[in-house]
C-alpha cells in the first residue's frame, strides 16, 4: 500500500507540473491544448477528489508524449546510442528528464568562486560510439585488442585517506578520460574517473574517496580536466549525495577546461557517493563516473586499520572504445570489481594482522546492481548502513548509490575473502583477499600475454583459477596438439576443448561434446591433455559442473 500511494503521489505532482505547464505554453502549443478543451470543462463538473484523480490518469498519458524539439533530442540520442539502448534507458527516466526541459549550464572559469561566474547554457557533447555490441554479447579478449594502447594497470592503495588538516577541507575534484583494462584478460575500455587532490589511479577505472568530518566546512573546486593529460574531449559534472545545495545551481555540465565551485557543510555523517550528473546519467556513471565521500561521525573510535571498497559495473564495447550502452540498459555487466578492477584485491591481497581491529567502508556505486558485502571467515562486530547501526552481521546489502562500514577482527592467521555474496556477481570480479602476517601469500594469476599470432601444432600453457581461464596463445595450427594445464586457483578444475559454441543445458556443459578431456585436478597441481585438433572454432573451458556457467571458458581458434 505505501508503494501505491508514493506512485499516486507522484503522478498528482505530475499532474500539477502538467497544469502549470500548459498554463505557460507558447500560442503554438496552446492550439494543440485547445482540443482538450472540451475534457477540461468536463473537470469543472466533478469533485476535488475525482477531478484529482482524472488528472492523474492525463498526467499518466501525458508521460507518453513529447513536443516537436523533445522528439528532436530524442532523435539525436538515439543517433548517439542505438534505438535498443535508448528505449531502455527511457524507461530509466532519462527521456522524462529530458521532456521536463531539465538544461545543464556550465561556468566560465574566471575567479574560481562558484557564486561569482555567470552560467551559460551549454550542449554536452557526446563522443561518437563505434557500433554497439548485442546486449548479450561476449566481452572483447584482450586478443581482440591488438594495436589498442592503453594504460598499464597499477594496483590501488585500498587504505583509507586521512581527513586533511584545516577549518575548511579543500579538494580539487579533476576528470580523465584514459582507456584501461578492468580485467586482465578482457579488451582495455575508455573509462572516465575522478582525481582528488592530485591522486589518479591511471590504468584502473577507480575513483579516490574523499574524507571528512561531520560538521566540517567542505569546499570542492571541479575542474573537467585541468591539463592535456587528462584527455578530456566534452562536459562533465559532479554530484554530491552528501551535500545540500540546489542541484540546478551547483550540479552542472561544465564544459572541457571549466570549473565549478561548491561549498557546504558535511551535516550528516555516513558512505556517500559522488557521481557525475550529466545526461545520459546511465552512460557517465557506467562509464566510471563515481566515487565514495565518507563522512565520519562525532565520537567514532580508532581502529587499526581503515579501508574503503567501492563496488563497481563496467560494460566494454569495442576494444579501447566508450563503454557499451546497450549492455548497461540491459543491466549484463562484463566485469563487477572491486576499486575499479576486477580481482586486484586476490592478485594482490590487503595485508592484515591478526587480532587487529578493522573498519570497512564500503560503497555500491552501481550503476544498476545490488551489493551483498560478507567476508568469509568472520561475523561483523558492528554495522552501520544508510544510518542504521546494526551488530553480529553477517552480510551488508546496498542498493546502488548506499554505502556503510563495517568492524570485526580476524581471529585467526589466514587469507580471508571478501566478496558480493551474490555469487553471479561476485564471479565477475567481484572478490578480494584479506592476508594476515604469518599465513601463506596466495599465489597471484600468472600475467600471460594472449597473442593473435599463429602457432605451431605443439604445446598450449593453459593455466585456470577460481572461474577463470587463460591461454598464452589465441590459435594454433591444425594437428596434434598438446595442452599443458596448472590450476593456480583454490578449488578443484578440470581442462577441456569443446567445438564452438559449447553446448550448454540447464546451465550445465553437454561433456558428450568434449573432444579433449582432462582430469579434474586441485590448486596447484597439473595436466597434460594431448590430441589431434583440425580447423575450427573452439572453447577452452572448464568442465567441472558449474564452472563454465560461471565464466571459465575463452575461445580458440584452429587454422588450416
Amino acid at each position: 500500500m505505501p508503494r501505491a500511494h508514493g506512485r499516486s503521489h507522484g503522478l498528482h505532482g505530475f499532474a500539477g507540473k502538467t497544469r502549470r505547464m500548459r498554463r505557460a505554453a507558447p500560442d503554438s502549443d496552446r492550439n494543440a491544448s485547445a482540443q482538450k478543451g472540451g475534457t477540461d470543462m468536463a473537470l469543472q463538473d466533478l469533485t476535488e477528489q475525482e477531478r484529482e484523480a482524472r488528472e492523474r490518469d492525463m498526467a499518466a498519458a501525458e508521460l507518453g508524449t513529447r513536443s516537436a524539439n523533445d522528439q528532436q533530442r530524442f532523435d539525436a540520442e538515439v543517433e548517439r546510442y542505438g534505438k535498443r539502448a535508448l528505449a531502455a534507458a527511457a524507461g530509466l527516466g532519462i527521456i522524462a528528464a529530458l521532456t521536463l526541459g531539465i538544461v545543464a549550464v556550465s561556468r566560465d572559469d574566471g575567479s574560481g568562486a562558484g557564486g561569482g561566474t555567470t552560467p551559460t547554457a551549454t550542449a554536452a557533447a557526446t563522443p561518437a560510439a563505434g557500433a554497439p555490441a548485442a546486449a548479450g554479447a561476449a566481452a572483447p579478449t584482450l586478443a581482440d585488442a591488438k594495436g589498442v594502447k592503453f594504460e598499464a594497470y597499477e594496483p590501488v592503495d585500498a587504505t583509507l585517506p586521512a581527513v586533511p588538516a584545516g577549518a575548511v577541507k579543500k579538494f580539487t575534484v579533476g576528470v580523465m578520460q584514459h582507456v584501461v583494462q578492468v580485467a586482465p584478460d578482457l579488451a582495455p575500455v575508455e573509462a572516465w574517473t575522478y582525481t582528488v587532490n592530485g591522486t589518479a589511479y591511471r590504468g584502473t577505472a577507480a575513483s579516490p574517496p574523499i574524507v571528512v568530518n561531520q560538521g566540517d566546512r567542505v569546499q570542492i573546486t571541479f575542474v573537467n580536466g585541468g591539463s592535456k593529460a587528462m584527455g578530456v574531449t566534452m562536459a562533465h559534472s559532479i554530484d554530491f549525495h552528501s551535500a545540500e545545495v540546489a542541484p540546478n545551481k551547483y550540479y552542472v555540465d561544465v564544459a572541457p577546461g571549466k570549473r565549478e565551485v561548491i561549498s557546504f557543510v558535511a551535516k550528516h555523517p555516513g558512505v556517500f557517493m559522488y557521481h557525475c550528473a550529466t545526461q545520459p546519467v546511465l552512460m557517465h556513471t557506467g562509464a566510471g563516473m563515481s566515487g565514495m565521500m565518507v563522512v565520519k561521525p562525532r565520537g567514532l573510535p580508532p581502529v587499526d586499520k581503515e579501508l574503503w571498497i567501492t563496488q563497481q559495473e563496467f560494460y566494454i564495447g569495442q576494444p579501447g572504445g566508450l563503454a557499451d550502452m546497450q549492455k548497461m540498459t540491459a543491466e549484463t555487466p562484463d566485469v563487477i570489481g572491486f576499486n575499479g578492477y576486477a580481482n586486484q584485491y586476490k592478485a594482490h591481497p590487503i595485508s592484515v594482522r591478526k587480532g587487529e581491529k578493522i573498519r570497512m567502508f564500503v560503497l555500491n556505486s552501481g550503476p544498476s546492481k545490488w551489493s551483498a558485502f560478507h567476508v568469509i571467515g568472520t561475523v561483523f562486530d558492528r554495522t552501520t548502513v544508510e544510518g542504521t547501526v546494526g551488530h553480529d552481521s553477517q552480510t551488508i546489502n546496498l542498493a546502488p548509490s548506499q554505502g556503510g562500514w563495517t568492524e570485526f577482527t580476524l581471529d585467526q592467521e589466514g587469507n580471508f575473502p571478501f566478496v558480493t555474496h551474490a555469487f553471479g556477481d561476485m564471479v565477475k570480479g567481484a572478490a578480494g583477499i584479506l592476508h594476515t602476517q604469518g599465513a601463506p601469500m596466495p599465489k597471484a594469476p600468472a600475467a600471460v600475454a594472449p597473442t593473435s599470432a599463429k602457432t605451431a601444432a605443439g604445446t598450449v600453457q593453459v593455466t585456470m583459477g577460481d572461474m577463470w581461464i587463460k591461454s598464452n596463445v589465441a590459435s594454433v595450427k591444425a594437428g596434434t596438439v598438446t595442452f599443458k594445464a596448472a590450476n593456480q586457483g583454490a578449488t578443484t578444475h578440470g581442462f577441456g576443448i569443446v567445438r564452438a559454441p559449447a553446448k550448454v543445458s540447464g546451465g550445465v556443459l553437454d561433456q558428450s561434446t568434449m573432444l579433449l578431456m582432462g582430469k579434474e585436478i586441485a590448486g596447484g597441481a597439473t595436466d597434460t591433455v594431448t590430441g589431434k585438433l583440425t580447423p575450427g572454432s573452439y572453447e577452452l573451458i572448464c568442465h567441472v559442473p558449474g564452472h563454465y556457467t560461471a565464466g571459465q571458458h575463452i575461445p580458440f581458434k584452429v587454422t588450416g
